[in-house]
């Protein structure tokens, strides 16, 4: 798998070298963002059909237009809802929603499976997963990356994706999104993947790339 990453940084990162030089951005180059400046997020599938191909791969990727139409505030977004209901609120994960958006999910899913999940009990399986990794999270005091998570992983691939819209606002991708949540609850920068880039927040990259 990491030999498909690697070519496609060579391709992204040699065009993005030659148009705006050394410090240019990379394909799934780690990039550290504060909770506090995370406000929207953009749906993966949206933004994939306004660029014509999936977010992940375009990694890396500068534009000179942004979809501000596509912006949503997270109380629309149902995976971060369910688990800031549960984590934060206290409530539990059928009380949040979360069971029966999962088995809502399975249900439709041509194939029956909907993040690994085909029955109630994978679902009930999966949640308490998600509480052992919040409390591991929580107890550290941070979200690891992707390479302290798995030895070799190339750059922050499979990371929390983010996008940088004008001016170098940080946007959700939907991608992660319980990790997401649960670094929005940490008062601590979060390592992610990078996204999609406007061009006006290039200048911005240099900071985004420390970890303080």
């Amino acid at each position: 798998m990491s030999i498909k990453y690697q070519l496609r940084a060579v391709r992204i990162d040699g065009f993005n070298r030659l148009r705006f030089g050394a410090l240019a951005p990379r394909y799934a180059e780690r990039i550290w963002v504060h909770p506090d400046r995370c406000k929207q997020y953009i749906e993966a599938a949206d933004f994939a059909a306004h660029l014509g191909s999936r977010v992940r791969q375009m990694s890396g990727r500068v534009v000179s237009s942004w979809p501000t139409s596509l912006e949503q505030p997270f109380e629309n977004h149902p995976k971060l809802s369910y688990c800031w209901s549960h984590w934060r609120d206290g409530k539990s994960w059928l009380e949040s929603g979360a069971i029966d958006f999962m088995l809502g999910k399975i249900a439709i899913s041509r194939m029956g499976v909907t993040d690994r999940c085909r029955t109630p009990q994978d679902v009930e399986e999966r949640f308490e997963t998600l509480d052992a990794i919040w409390r591991e999270i929580r107890e550290r005091g941070s979200v690891p990356s992707r390479q302290e998570l798995i030895p070799g992983n190339f750059r922050e691939v499979g990371g929390i994706l983010m996008h940088l819209g004008p001016g170098g606002e940080p946007l959700f991708s939907g991608a992660g999104c319980h990790r997401f949540a649960m670094a929005m609850m940490l008062d601590t920068p979060f390592p992610a993947q990078l996204g999609i880039i406007h061009v006006s927040a290039l200048d911005r990259l240099p900071e985004l790339r420390r970890s303080s």
